[in-house]
Protein backbone atom coordinates (compact mmCIF):
# COMPACT_ATOMS: atom_id res chain seq x y z
CA UNK A 1 0.00 0.00 0.00
CA UNK A 2 2.58 2.56 0.94
CA UNK A 3 4.25 1.86 -2.57
CA UNK A 4 1.37 2.48 -4.40
CA UNK A 5 0.89 5.73 -2.38
CA UNK A 6 4.20 6.74 -2.58
CA UNK A 7 3.30 6.17 -6.44
CA UNK A 8 -0.06 8.05 -6.78
CA UNK A 9 1.41 11.36 -5.10
CA UNK A 10 5.26 11.08 -6.30
CA UNK A 11 6.72 10.78 -2.68
CA UNK A 12 9.70 9.07 -2.74
CA UNK A 13 12.52 7.88 0.32
CA UNK A 14 15.54 9.78 0.77
CA UNK A 15 19.04 8.06 0.87
CA UNK A 16 20.66 7.44 3.95
CA UNK A 17 23.71 7.74 3.45
CA UNK A 18 26.77 7.96 5.89
CA UNK A 19 28.95 10.72 5.61
CA UNK A 20 31.95 9.81 7.09
CA UNK A 21 35.50 9.33 6.53
CA UNK A 22 34.99 5.67 5.68
CA UNK A 23 32.65 6.54 3.26
CA UNK A 24 34.69 9.48 1.96
CA UNK A 25 31.10 11.71 2.21
CA UNK A 26 32.14 13.88 4.98
CA UNK A 27 32.98 16.88 3.03
CA UNK A 28 30.92 18.81 0.25
CA UNK A 29 32.53 20.91 -2.42
CA UNK A 30 31.33 24.29 -3.93
CA UNK A 31 30.86 24.86 -8.22
CA UNK A 32 31.67 25.60 -10.64
CA UNK A 33 34.02 22.84 -10.86
CA UNK A 34 36.62 22.31 -14.03
CA UNK A 35 39.00 19.57 -13.87
CA UNK A 36 41.52 18.30 -16.69
CA UNK A 37 41.99 14.64 -16.93
CA UNK A 38 45.33 14.08 -16.25
CA UNK A 39 47.71 11.26 -17.90
CA UNK A 40 46.58 8.99 -20.39
CA UNK A 41 43.18 10.09 -22.68
CA UNK A 42 40.04 8.57 -21.79
CA UNK A 43 39.45 5.27 -22.38
CA UNK A 44 36.60 2.64 -22.97
CA UNK A 45 34.75 1.32 -19.58
CA UNK A 46 35.90 4.06 -17.37
CA UNK A 47 33.22 5.75 -16.23
CA UNK A 48 32.57 8.97 -14.81
CA UNK A 49 30.74 9.72 -11.52
CA UNK A 50 29.28 12.35 -9.66
CA UNK A 51 27.88 12.69 -6.50
CA UNK A 52 26.41 15.71 -4.63
CA UNK A 53 22.99 17.42 -3.26
CA UNK A 54 20.66 19.89 -4.76
CA UNK A 55 21.20 22.86 -3.03
CA UNK A 56 18.26 25.29 -5.54
CA UNK A 57 15.84 25.03 -8.05
CA UNK A 58 16.88 25.86 -11.08
CA UNK A 59 19.17 24.05 -12.93
CA UNK A 60 23.20 22.46 -13.26
CA UNK A 61 25.11 21.38 -16.30
CA UNK A 62 27.88 18.43 -16.38
CA UNK A 63 29.61 18.49 -19.38
CA UNK A 64 32.13 16.70 -21.18
CA UNK A 65 34.71 19.15 -22.94
CA UNK A 66 37.64 18.98 -25.53
CA UNK A 67 38.94 21.90 -23.36
CA UNK A 68 38.94 24.81 -20.62
CA UNK A 69 36.91 27.15 -22.30
CA UNK A 70 33.69 26.61 -20.68
CA UNK A 71 32.10 29.81 -19.64
CA UNK A 72 31.91 33.03 -22.04
CA UNK A 73 33.70 36.48 -20.66
CA UNK A 74 35.58 39.15 -21.74
CA UNK A 75 38.27 37.31 -22.39
CA UNK A 76 36.47 33.94 -24.01
CA UNK A 77 34.32 34.33 -27.04
CA UNK A 78 33.86 30.86 -28.24
CA UNK A 79 33.23 27.95 -26.24
CA UNK A 80 34.86 24.86 -26.50
CA UNK A 81 33.15 21.87 -27.68
CA UNK A 82 30.66 19.86 -25.56
CA UNK A 83 31.33 16.09 -26.45
CA UNK A 84 28.15 15.58 -24.21
CA UNK A 85 26.09 17.91 -22.22
CA UNK A 86 23.96 17.02 -19.33
CA UNK A 87 21.64 19.67 -17.89
CA UNK A 88 19.21 19.06 -15.26
CA UNK A 89 16.17 21.12 -15.30
CA UNK A 90 15.41 20.67 -11.61
CA UNK A 91 11.82 22.10 -11.63
CA UNK A 92 10.65 20.55 -14.46
CA UNK A 93 12.14 17.13 -13.51
CA UNK A 94 13.64 16.59 -17.13
CA UNK A 95 17.89 16.14 -17.67
CA UNK A 96 18.60 17.22 -21.48
CA UNK A 97 21.28 15.74 -23.25
CA UNK A 98 23.09 17.11 -26.29
CA UNK A 99 26.26 17.88 -27.61
CA UNK A 100 28.04 21.10 -29.01
CA UNK A 101 30.61 20.92 -31.76
CA UNK A 102 31.47 24.22 -33.60
CA UNK A 103 29.44 26.30 -31.96
CA UNK A 104 26.48 23.88 -33.71
CA UNK A 105 23.99 21.90 -30.85
CA UNK A 106 22.93 18.39 -32.26
CA UNK A 107 19.36 16.71 -31.60
CA UNK A 108 18.30 16.77 -28.05
CA UNK A 109 17.18 14.03 -25.88
CA UNK A 110 15.34 14.25 -22.80
CA UNK A 111 15.02 11.51 -19.77
CA UNK A 112 12.98 12.08 -16.71
CA UNK A 113 14.33 12.44 -13.02
CA UNK A 114 12.58 12.64 -9.65
CA UNK A 115 15.00 14.89 -7.48
CA UNK A 116 13.97 17.92 -5.88
CA UNK A 117 16.00 20.98 -3.91
CA UNK A 118 17.67 18.80 -0.74
CA UNK A 119 17.78 15.31 -2.50
CA UNK A 120 21.35 13.94 -3.00
CA UNK A 121 22.06 12.71 -6.34
CA UNK A 122 24.34 10.32 -8.53
CA UNK A 123 25.04 10.57 -12.13
CA UNK A 124 27.30 8.48 -14.06
CA UNK A 125 28.19 8.32 -17.64
CA UNK A 126 29.82 5.14 -18.71
CA UNK A 127 32.24 5.55 -21.84
CA UNK A 128 32.36 2.75 -24.72
CA UNK A 129 34.13 3.03 -28.08
CA UNK A 130 30.72 4.18 -29.91
CA UNK A 131 28.84 5.96 -27.24
CA UNK A 132 27.84 6.81 -24.05
CA UNK A 133 25.63 5.31 -21.35
CA UNK A 134 24.28 7.44 -19.01
CA UNK A 135 22.99 6.05 -15.53
CA UNK A 136 20.58 8.12 -13.22
CA UNK A 137 20.29 6.69 -9.47
CA UNK A 138 21.98 3.64 -11.03
CA UNK A 139 19.57 3.19 -13.43
CA UNK A 140 20.44 3.00 -17.04
CA UNK A 141 18.55 5.77 -18.87
CA UNK A 142 20.14 6.78 -22.32
CA UNK A 143 22.81 6.07 -24.87
CA UNK A 144 24.44 9.06 -26.15
CA UNK A 145 26.44 8.46 -29.17
CA UNK A 146 29.73 9.69 -29.98
CA UNK A 147 29.94 13.38 -32.32
CA UNK A 148 33.82 13.64 -31.86
CA UNK A 149 35.69 10.14 -30.46
CA UNK A 150 36.36 9.81 -27.38
CA UNK A 151 40.14 10.47 -26.99
CA UNK A 152 38.87 14.32 -27.72
CA UNK A 153 37.29 15.11 -23.93
CA UNK A 154 39.56 16.51 -22.06
CA UNK A 155 37.62 18.47 -19.22
CA UNK A 156 34.73 18.10 -17.07
CA UNK A 157 32.80 20.92 -16.32
CA UNK A 158 29.86 21.26 -13.72
CA UNK A 159 28.36 23.82 -12.56
CA UNK A 160 24.75 25.55 -10.95
CA UNK A 161 22.34 24.59 -8.51
CA UNK A 162 24.63 21.95 -6.80
CA UNK A 163 26.94 20.87 -3.92
CA UNK A 164 29.39 18.23 -4.77
CA UNK A 165 30.41 15.10 -2.81
CA UNK A 166 32.76 13.30 -5.12
CA UNK A 167 33.87 13.76 -8.90
CA UNK A 168 36.22 10.22 -10.64
CA UNK A 169 36.66 8.52 -13.36
CA UNK A 170 37.22 4.87 -12.65
CA UNK A 171 36.99 1.65 -14.21
CA UNK A 172 37.92 -0.02 -17.31
CA UNK A 173 36.35 -3.61 -18.79
CA UNK A 174 36.44 -6.18 -16.41
CA UNK A 175 36.64 -10.31 -17.20
CA UNK A 176 34.21 -12.51 -14.12
CA UNK A 177 35.07 -14.04 -12.86
CA UNK A 178 37.61 -11.94 -11.39
CA UNK A 179 40.88 -12.25 -9.39
CA UNK A 180 43.64 -10.37 -8.47
CA UNK A 181 45.90 -10.34 -4.97
CA UNK A 182 46.18 -7.83 -2.48
CA UNK A 183 49.62 -6.02 -1.81
CA UNK A 184 50.67 -6.33 1.70
CA UNK A 185 47.48 -7.79 2.80
CA UNK A 186 43.80 -6.65 3.93
CA UNK A 187 45.11 -5.08 7.20
CA UNK A 188 42.98 -3.07 9.69
CA UNK A 189 42.22 0.65 7.74
CA UNK A 190 42.11 -0.75 4.70
CA UNK A 191 39.04 -0.23 1.78
CA UNK A 192 37.43 -2.41 -0.68
CA UNK A 193 35.17 -0.81 -3.80
CA UNK A 194 33.23 -2.71 -5.88
CA UNK A 195 31.13 -0.90 -8.43
CA UNK A 196 29.50 -3.18 -10.66
CA UNK A 197 26.24 -3.75 -12.32
CA UNK A 198 23.62 -6.05 -12.28
CA UNK A 199 22.57 -8.60 -14.59
CA UNK A 200 18.90 -8.83 -16.24
CA UNK A 201 18.56 -11.88 -14.59
CA UNK A 202 20.84 -11.64 -11.98
CA UNK A 203 20.35 -14.78 -9.10
CA UNK A 204 23.78 -14.04 -6.96
CA UNK A 205 27.17 -12.94 -7.21
CA UNK A 206 30.14 -13.30 -4.27
CA UNK A 207 33.05 -11.39 -3.31
CA UNK A 208 35.94 -13.90 -1.47
CA UNK A 209 38.75 -12.71 0.92
CA UNK A 210 41.49 -15.37 0.28
CA UNK A 211 43.97 -16.51 3.07
CA UNK A 212 45.90 -19.09 1.30
CA UNK A 213 43.34 -22.20 1.03
CA UNK A 214 40.81 -20.56 3.35
CA UNK A 215 38.33 -17.90 2.59
CA UNK A 216 38.09 -15.35 5.27
CA UNK A 217 35.55 -13.64 4.44
CA UNK A 218 32.45 -14.05 1.79
CA UNK A 219 29.93 -11.72 0.80
CA UNK A 220 27.09 -13.42 -0.85
CA UNK A 221 24.18 -11.50 -2.45
CA UNK A 222 21.31 -13.50 -3.67
CA UNK A 223 18.58 -11.85 -5.96
CA UNK A 224 15.63 -14.23 -5.57
CA UNK A 225 15.77 -14.19 -1.87
CA UNK A 226 16.82 -10.71 -1.27
CA UNK A 227 19.53 -11.11 1.28
CA UNK A 228 22.70 -11.16 2.11
CA UNK A 229 24.74 -14.24 3.29
CA UNK A 230 27.90 -13.91 5.14
CA UNK A 231 30.57 -16.59 5.88
CA UNK A 232 34.22 -18.07 6.23
CA UNK A 233 35.91 -20.83 5.04
CA UNK A 234 38.80 -22.25 7.09
CA UNK A 235 40.41 -25.67 5.92
CA UNK A 236 37.44 -27.54 3.68
CA UNK A 237 34.73 -26.48 6.24
CA UNK A 238 32.35 -23.26 5.69
CA UNK A 239 31.48 -21.91 9.24
CA UNK A 240 27.48 -20.91 9.69
CA UNK A 241 25.81 -18.48 7.44
CA UNK A 242 25.12 -14.97 8.67
CA UNK A 243 22.29 -12.90 7.11
CA UNK A 244 23.64 -9.47 7.05
CA UNK A 245 21.21 -6.54 7.08
CA UNK A 246 17.85 -6.15 8.08
CA UNK A 247 17.06 -3.42 5.83
CA UNK A 248 15.66 -3.71 2.15
CA UNK A 249 17.59 -5.27 -0.02
CA UNK A 250 19.90 -2.97 -1.38
CA UNK A 251 20.74 -4.27 -4.92
CA UNK A 252 18.63 -4.26 -7.84
CA UNK A 253 18.49 -6.18 -11.01
CA UNK A 254 19.67 -3.71 -14.06
CA UNK A 255 20.68 -1.40 -11.56
CA UNK A 256 24.91 -0.23 -10.91
CA UNK A 257 25.98 -0.53 -7.11
CA UNK A 258 29.07 0.67 -5.13
CA UNK A 259 29.85 -1.97 -2.74
CA UNK A 260 32.23 -0.28 -0.16
CA UNK A 261 34.10 -3.03 2.62
CA UNK A 262 36.23 -1.80 5.36
CA UNK A 263 38.69 -3.60 7.31
CA UNK A 264 38.70 -2.67 11.38
CA UNK A 265 40.20 -4.46 13.93
CA UNK A 266 37.31 -6.93 14.72
CA UNK A 267 35.32 -6.50 11.91
CA UNK A 268 34.31 -5.61 8.16
CA UNK A 269 32.30 -2.90 7.84
CA UNK A 270 30.12 -3.24 4.80
CA UNK A 271 28.40 0.02 2.60
CA UNK A 272 26.01 0.14 -0.62
CA UNK A 273 26.14 3.23 -2.41
CA UNK A 274 27.32 5.05 1.01
CA UNK A 275 24.63 3.24 3.24
CA UNK A 276 25.52 1.01 6.08
CA UNK A 277 24.20 -2.49 5.54
CA UNK A 278 26.37 -4.16 8.43
CA UNK A 279 29.31 -5.89 9.74
CA UNK A 280 30.81 -9.02 9.97
CA UNK A 281 33.42 -10.20 12.91
CA UNK A 282 36.51 -11.95 11.85
CA UNK A 283 37.01 -15.60 11.96
CA UNK A 284 40.68 -15.27 11.34
CA UNK A 285 43.33 -12.75 10.95
CA UNK A 286 42.41 -9.86 8.20
CA UNK A 287 46.08 -9.70 8.06
CA UNK A 288 46.36 -13.32 6.46
CA UNK A 289 44.51 -11.96 3.14
CA UNK A 290 46.17 -12.08 0.26
CA UNK A 291 43.77 -12.19 -2.45
CA UNK A 292 40.40 -11.69 -3.58
CA UNK A 293 37.67 -13.06 -6.22
CA UNK A 294 34.38 -11.93 -7.33
CA UNK A 295 32.14 -14.15 -9.64
CA UNK A 296 28.51 -14.34 -10.62
CA UNK A 297 25.52 -12.38 -12.18
CA UNK A 298 27.65 -8.96 -12.56
CA UNK A 299 29.00 -6.68 -14.87
CA UNK A 300 32.53 -5.11 -13.20
CA UNK A 301 32.79 -1.52 -13.69
CA UNK A 302 35.54 -0.74 -11.16
CA UNK A 303 37.79 -2.14 -8.41
CA UNK A 304 40.28 -0.74 -6.44
CA UNK A 305 41.72 -1.20 -3.00
CA UNK A 306 42.51 1.48 -0.81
Amino acid sequence: MASIIRKIFGLHRKKITKKDSITGRNNSFPVPYLSKLEGNQLQPGQSLIVRGIIVGKDEFVINLTSGPRVELDEDVTSLDNRLLCLRTDISNKKVHLNACINGEWGREGTVKHRWQPGDEFDIRVRCHEEEYEVFIEHKLVAKFAHYLPLSNVTHIYINGNVELYSVSWEGKYYSVPYAADVPGNFYPGRKLYVSALAKKKAKQFFIDFHAGQDIAFRVNPRFPAKKIVTNTKIGQNWGQEEKMQDEPFPFKRKRNFDLLIYCEENRFVIYVDDCLIGTYEHKTSPRTIDRLSIEGDIILQGVHLK
